[in-house]
């Protein structure tokens, strides 16, 4: 089940769907993709991590970043996103206080998350899907400094998040790589096979 929730934030209240379990011992923030390209927390391969995550009994967290949807603020072009991101963890682990803590992001939101997680040291895990490297940059992240290393997942067609590039940039950090076939950055076709990632990400007692 999952409930409406709002997440304290600077002066201001971001809109969220809570799914909460109460011995939860792993407790995950989606971040939704580009608010300006119709991007929010009803992104439909943010649903489906969602529902993976809280299938597991994991606690989960998908909020609308600033200036989207029912959330204060004004867009941040994905830096003032960061302060989000960490409102979000904050609010999580009060929910779920006993569960290590991991970030999953898609799109715009994998960008938000990397630059999130590269100032934190409390991270359990983190998963990127299509990140948008051809676009920008993502910063250096090490897969040793978190606990449950780092996946990145990406459409062998996807523009936005070419695999040279992906591959490139996973092999610096030493991340995983989970590469869908034939799917595009929208990842229309990916619904079971991202929830089947999802599903047995991290290990089998992670959750």
């Amino acid at each position: 089940m999952e409930e409406a929730v709002r997440v304290p934030c600077d002066t201001f209240e971001l809109e969220g769907r809570l799914s909460h379990s109460p011995n939860a011992s792993l407790a995950v923030v989606v971040c939704h993709p580009h608010p300006k390209m119709g991007g929010d927390l009803h992104s439909p391969p943010v649903d489906w991590v969602r529902r993976a995550l809280a299938a597991r009994g994991a606690a989960v967290l998908r909020f609308n970043f600033r200036g989207t949807g029912a959330s204060g603020g004004k867009h941040g072009g994905g830096h003032a996103e960061i302060e989000d991101v960490a409102a979000a963890l904050r609010f999580l682990a009060g929910h779920a206080p006993r569960a290590r803590l991991a970030l999953v992001g898609y799109s715009f939101g994998a960008l938000v998350a990397a630059r999130a997680a590269a100032l934190r040291e409390d991270l359990f895990a983190l998963g990127l899907i299509a990140p948008p490297l051809a676009m920008t940059r993502l910063p250096p992240l090490s897969a040793r400094l978190l606990p449950a290393g780092l996946c990145v997942v990406a459409g062998t067609r996807d523009d936005f998040c070419p695999v040279a590039a992906l591959q490139a940039w996973a092999a610096k950090s030493g991340a995983a790589v989970e590469l869908l076939a034939d799917e595009d950055h929208f990842l229309a076709g990916a619904r079971d096979r991202l929830e089947r990632i999802f599903s047995s990400w991290l290990d089998p007692d992670a959750a």
